[in-house]
């Protein structure tokens, strides 16, 4: 295949996503804070910062699961994989090609993913030692980069906008409630390791955009519509959630696979064209329904 996949910016995401919400002639609000929601069987109820109260058939959460927390018989069950991913855009003395690198270190993943004239970085570290890089100063930091990392991009020259937020892995015990259903992180939060996250996520949208074309308007977010997206998304999701969690544990923990090991998976990988498509085909597309 020509690429595994493709990075993009937010930026470029939001403005294409917001493009098509227009043209379709969506009522799009932002800043809307929700106060509080009522669920109930006929319609689900919202009232917003503004004080506008809206009803809907079918209420979508899909903001990372604040609000899911609020409604009755939706839990999460957390892991915290006690880790920091320390991000950033770096540049370097040649240009990336379009080409990502990924490397996995005994601390975890290390990721330099190409947006524009330069590299997204995901570093992951200990907390203490991400605490330690991000009050580096840039010339030090790009030295332990280098270290860290090699010379297979190039010499790194810059480094701006470093910040560090907390890996975990975060999974609710059901996707939908009464006339609800949980999407993207919201349903399903997981370690930035093989990018896989925005993936579900863009497949949990795909399943219920299907459904709702499906689906009689007068029978949008019922039992038996909600039953049907939780199926459709049940295998995948799953799936989804135990490779990330199993790359997590294969590549940052030497007790469960020695080095050697990882090395001679990987290297299998590489000689085997059909092993290569399996896990292509699943990173892209997911498990089959």
């Amino acid at each position: 295949m020509p690429a595994l996949g493709y990075t993009v910016s937010y930026a470029a995401l939001d403005g294409a996503l917001n493009a098509r919400v227009a043209a379709a002639g969506v009522d799009l609000r932002f800043g809307a804070a929700c106060e509080s929601m009522r669920l109930e069987p006929e319609a689900a109820n919202l009232a917003l910062a503004s004080g506008e109260q809206v009803t809907a058939r079918l209420l979508v959460i899909a903001d990372g699961g604040a609000s899911a927390a609020r409604i009755p018989g939706i839990a999460f069950a957390e892991k915290d994989y006690a880790q920091q991913a320390v991000i950033g855009t770096v540049r370097t003395d040649r240009p990336h090609g379009g080409r990502a690198y990924e490397r996995f270190t005994p601390h975890g993943p290390l990721a330099l993913l190409p947006v524009a004239d330069h590299y997204a970085l995901v570093w992951t570290a200990r907390p203490g030692e991400a605490e330690r890089l991000l009050a580096l100063e840039d010339r030090a930091f790009l030295d332990g980069l280098q270290e860290a990392f090699g010379d297979r991009a190039g010499r790194f020259l810059a480094v701006e906008g470093r910040a560090s937020f907390p890996l975990k892995l975060r999974t609710v015990n059901t996707p939908v409630a009464l006339r609800t259903a949980i999407v993207g992180n919201a349903a399903q939060a997981l370690h930035p390791i093989a990018g896989q996250g925005l993936n579900l996520g863009l497949r949990d949208a795909v399943a219920l955009a299907g459904l709702l074309r499906a689906t009689p308007r007068e029978a949008l977010g019922e039992r038996e519509m909600l039953a049907a997206y939780r199926e459709a998304r049940r295998r995948d999701a799953t799936r989804g959630v135990l490779f990330t969690d199993l790359l997590v544990g294969a590549f940052a923990d030497a007790r469960r696979i020695p080095t050697w090991g990882r090395g001679l998976a990987l290297a299998a990988l590489d000689l085997v064209p059909a092993a290569r498509r399996a896990i292509a085909d699943r990173m892209i597309y997911g498990a089959a329904s």
